[in-house]
């Protein structure tokens, strides 16, 4: 027993203090969740996390390398998008990256980065911050809750606990038989007039902040101590990538040789099919519709097949790894050439469908999508001619930065200033009131300008008890703006302040300008 009272880790006063803060941040974790219903919360949290991790670091005189920085200020930049916007698909994202870029900010910063500096193992890094080190030390959490004199105050607190568990049963049975007096049960109720469904929503944000807590202490504490160095590290994954060489180079061009004839016959015979989109001419036997949407998801497949034959043909061509290979250049290269075009065709279709029909949510992911994938395959091409770019790390982070770019944006209301631009201009035939409600509050302030603007066409008034028009379109607007202002009116009574946006404030501004709320 002494002996295991001496090995044991004894933790400073500040990490004793950071484990207790974990835990509050598993509380506040489970009360900002789902982000999509508290995006302010969600924004708060990860600010919150974040600003409390460097003090704690500042104050250990921890040392902040530029990556680790880097990250964490990505992961705050993008969090700002959770204010910004109401895109529920695009919450989701930003804070699990947010999520992901703090475990990566305290494995680099405790210096277990697998290689220094800007390194291809940088996905390897968020592999074992996020799924190895927290899970090697989850129970160091109670142990630096109550490290040295606080170990005493601890028991004492494990001691109450266990009174009140104790004295649950007889107390409800005392209540229940003393439950015949109406003075004592108008009495008990005006005590206990509280929201019991409040009360167990917070119970249990407490039970489940325990496991987030060991998870983020569990973090720091094997991080602090470089656990689990030897289990992945550059050496290993140096040996893995070479014992991996064994498809011979002869093989490869075998293999690769039918594709690229399959490609350029491809190419040859729907020539005059995919040059149509570049010119905007539209193939007469197809709807702008349909020849977007025609071979789109064939064209993306392909391209993902096409990164992993790449991929594959880096891991298992047999090669010298610290020569250049002119076999995996040339192949390289021209599988990211022939992808390069099959994803500009479908650009260029895309772009032919937004200038008929609009804008969508569902149309900008996908192009924001393929030129997402049109950028890796470039860096490929880049990392073949020369071999100082790091292709991992440099497409890792142009992911980073593109989704930053997406979720700052607020593309919501983009979307929808774009497609009343364009009905105002003459350019759009009209406005697809069913793609408008997926942009939620953004949309908002939009609509609000078109309604002014067929109102001074038509000498009608939106804020009107009855209006109507010939205009199929007004009317279709006038029911959507009341209907929203009912929603908005619901929604002011009933959500919490954690749960406001900047959307929601213009949108709210928007509707009071025309004397929708008050």
């Amino acid at each position: 027993m002494n002996n295991e009272q001496t090995n044991e880790k004894t933790f400073l006063l500040s990490e004793s203090v950071f484990a207790w803060l974990c835990y509050i941040a598993g509380y506040a974790f489970c009360r900002c969740f789902p982000v999509m219903d508290y995006p302010l919360g969600g924004f708060l949290f990860i600010l919150a996390l974040f600003t409390a991790t460097i003090i704690f670091f500042i104050i250990q005189k921890r040392k902040f390398a530029i990556l680790p920085l880097l990250v964490a200020c990505s992961a705050l930049a993008i969090s700002v998008s959770l204010l910004l916007s109401t895109n529920k698909f695009l919450y989701f994202w930003t804070f699990a990256y947010a999520l992901a870029a703090y475990c990566y900010f305290v494995y680099s910063v405790l210096d277990n980065n697998l290689e220094k500096g800007f390194s291809n193992l940088i996905l390897l890094d968020f592999f074992k911050a996020i799924i190895i080190l927290p899970f090697c030390s989850l129970g160091k959490l109670f142990i630096a809750m109550f490290t040295g004199k606080a170990r005493t105050s601890g028991k004492t607190i494990g001691k109450i606990f266990l009174g009140l568990a104790v004295t649950i049963i007889p107390t409800i049975i005392v209540t229940l038989l003393l439950s015949y007096d109406s003075n004592f049960i108008i009495l008990l109720d005006k005590i206990l007039d509280f929201d019991i469904a409040a009360v167990f929503s917070h119970i249990f944000s407490f039970g489940f902040a325990i496991p987030i807590g060991m998870f983020l202490f569990g973090l720091y504490n094997s991080a602090s101590e470089n656990k689990c160095k030897e289990t992945i590290n550059a050496l290993s994954c140096k040996k893995a990538y070479q014992a991996t060489k064994f498809v011979p180079t002869v093989t490869v061009i075998a293999a690769v040789i039918p594709l690229v004839f399959l490609y350029v016959v491809f190419f040859i015979s729907q020539w005059d099919y995919y040059i149509s989109g570049f010119i905007d001419s539209l193939p007469q036997e197809f709807s702008y519709a349909e020849y977007a949407r025609e071979g789109f998801f064939q064209l993306c497949t392909v391209a993902v097949i096409n990164l992993v034959i790449i991929l594959s043909i880096v891991v298992f061509m047999r090669r010298n790894i610290d020569r250049p290979s002119v076999t995996l250049k040339i192949v390289s290269i021209t599988f990211s050439l022939c992808t390069l075009i099959l994803i500009s065709t479908a650009i260029a279709k895309m772009i032919m469908y937004i200038k008929s029909y609009g804008l969508t949510p569902k149309r900008v992911y996908a192009t924001w999508f393929m030129c997402l994938v049109a950028l890796i395959f470039i860096i490929i091409i880049i990392s073949q001619i020369t071999r100082r770019i790091k292709a991992v790390a440099v497409s890792f982070f142009a992911c980073v930065i593109l989704l930053t770019g997406l979720s700052l944006s607020n593309i919501d209301q983009i979307i929808a200033q774009y497609n009343v631009n364009r009905y105002i201009n003459g350019t759009l035939k009209t406005v697809d009131m069913n793609a408008m409600d997926d942009l939620g509050d953004a949309a908002i302030p939009e609509l609000v300008r078109l309604a002014e603007y067929l109102d001074s066409k038509y000498d009608t008034d939106i804020s009107a008890e009855a209006c109507e028009s010939d205009d199929e379109l007004y009317d279709r607007l006038y029911y959507k703006l009341n209907y929203i202002s009912d929603e908005l009116k619901k929604r002011q009574e009933n959500n919490s302040f954690f749960s406001k946006t900047i959307p929601e404030i213009k949108a709210i501004n928007a509707l009071k300008r025309i004397g929708l709320l008050k």
